[in-house]
């Protein structure tokens, strides 16, 4: 280091003075008006939370896709803030069960929407957000009363709506009926309402009650017999897949009255 140089840095060492309590108090109090100011608008857009959620909806049924999209990230985000977790980290253990029972229902119902909107999405990303977000929707169903309602919003969405990934919703479905029956589950968007149900309960009271019927279930479930016939099923054609709902639906009928 020169001579000069030497010289000029003493000086602004020399020139630095330490900070006073006058202004350290100063700066404290405007650090506290700062936090105050980020914590009102943060409890501002908390109680708008709701109004969110609506607007998404709303935009969701006048296919605004974007807005919805929008709303719907704006509400988790809020909640995430709220909840001071990172972006996806919100659980259903965050909640009081009976307290926080309509934000529960309502979160739920904005993961679903998600997934439907990001059913139509082709890209890479956005199908890993969209497998995020079932898995999500799954989450905050689990466990809550609403549980056979969500499995019966996705049959019906698989029936009526024609969804892209329809492997991917009936995987979901299957999820959530709590089913083993892949047959059946492959063709939910085939047959009748109560035929898989009547199946389930074919399977756990008749066939799991011998030993014979304990060994069908552990062919069919175990040795993964029934994967395979399900994704049989699924590449027949919509003809023949409706030929074995047919099938599966006068079974059902067959087989109901011995369970009552």
């Amino acid at each position: 280091m020169s001579k000069k140089e030497g010289v000029e840095s003493g000086a602004v060492e020399a020139g630095e003075k330490p900070m006073t309590a006058k202004s350290q108090a100063l700066r404290e109090r405007i650090q506290a008006q700062f936090d105050k100011a980020a914590e009102a608008h943060r409890q501002e857009l908390f109680r708008h939370r709701i109004d969110l959620a609506r607007g998404g909806v709303r935009s969701y049924t006048l296919r605004r896709v974007p807005e919805a999209v929008k709303a719907f990230h704006t509400y988790l985000r809020i909640l995430e803030d709220w909840k001071k977790v990172p972006e996806g980290g919100l659980a259903p253990s965050q909640f009081d069960p009976k307290d926080d029972a309509a934000e529960l229902l309502l979160i739920s119902g904005v993961y679903w929407d998600l997934v439907k909107l990001y059913d139509r999405t082709k890209s890479p990303e956005k199908y890993s957000e969209f497998m995020g977000y079932i898995d999500k929707y799954v989450e905050f169903t689990e466990g809550q009363n609403f549980k056979p309602l969500a499995a019966e919003t996705v049959r019906k969405y698989l029936v009526a709506d024609k969804p892209v990934h329809k492997k991917e919703f009936k995987e979901l479905y299957r999820r959530l009926a709590g089913s083993n029956c892949f047959v059946a589950t492959a063709l939910v968007d085939v047959q009748a309402v109560n035929t898989t149900p009547t199946l389930r309960l074919w399977r756990d009271h008749i066939l799991m009650a011998s030993p014979i019927g304990r060994l069908i279930v552990f062919i069919y479930t175990d040795l993964r017999a029934g994967v395979l016939l399900a994704e049989i099923s699924d590449r027949l054609p919509l003809s023949m897949r409706k030929l074995l709902g047919q099938c599966l639906d006068r079974l059902a009928e067959h087989i109901r009255p011995k369970l009552s």
